[in-house]
């Protein structure tokens, strides 16, 4: 079991972890933000999914090379669970409302897509790791 001092310190590590993640790709490096994943994570973007370091590194790859594409990720409306009874131990859960807005030519940023984005964390190898990142438009067209 941890103690909410621990929980706190899990939290923050998560939430800095992902922070870091949406600065590496608005920054245009978007490959550094694979360290931020397991070796065995599962990442759903676009209605795909990559397993591994190898297709997320990929997918990684391909957004940075797409320079023309800047854009700047919002995160609201966090919602964090822990759990410590699962048989690999603590894991984290982080629920936020990404805001994607994408840069225009005149310079200024357009609210693209609202995303509904899931990240689980699990503490491997003595560092929080990303295991899974799914995201879904937060109201789906009908």
């Amino acid at each position: 079991m941890t103690n909410p001092v621990d929980r706190g310190d899990a939290v923050s590590h998560c939430r800095a972890l992902l922070v870091g993640y949406h600065r590496d790709i608005d920054s245009g490096r978007a490959t550094a933000g694979i360290g931020a994943f397991a070796d065995d994570a599962e990442f759903e973007a676009h209605g795909r999914v990559f397993r591994g370091r190898a297709e997320i590194l990929d997918f990684l790859s391909a957004r940075e090379a797409n320079t023309g594409r800047q854009t700047v990720h919002v995160l609201a409306n966090e919602v964090v669970t822990v759990q410590d009874d699962e048989p690999g131990g603590e894991r984290v859960e982080l629920r936020t409302v990404v805001l994607l807005h994408v840069r225009q030519p005149d310079g200024a940023y357009v609210l693209d897509r609202v995303l509904d984005t899931v990240h689980q964390f699990s503490h491997i190898g003595g560092r929080w790791r990303i295991t899974r990142r799914a995201s879904t438009p937060l109201h789906p067209a009908a």
